[in-house]
């Protein structure tokens, strides 16, 4: 079992940060697909990017695995 922290981008209409790649963006609904960080700065980070070159608002949640 994880014990340290874990974060996930989540957009205002509820879908997951996935990836950015050749500036296509990619969204999934489900949470298993998200791309999570260890570290808050780095998701804090990335987070921003994506504001500032997709226009689009993320929040950095707390990733909490189900096993």
């Amino acid at each position: 079992m994880n014990t340290s922290e874990q974060f996930v981008l989540m957009s205002a209409k509820g879908t997951y940060f996935v990836e950015f790649l050749i500036g296509t963006l990619v969204l999934s609904d489900s949470i298993s697909e998200a791309t999570i960080f260890d570290c808050p700065d780095q998701a804090h980070k990335f987070r921003d990017y994506l504001d500032e070159n997709c226009e689009m608002e993320f929040s950095v949640n707390t990733f909490i695995p189900l096993d």
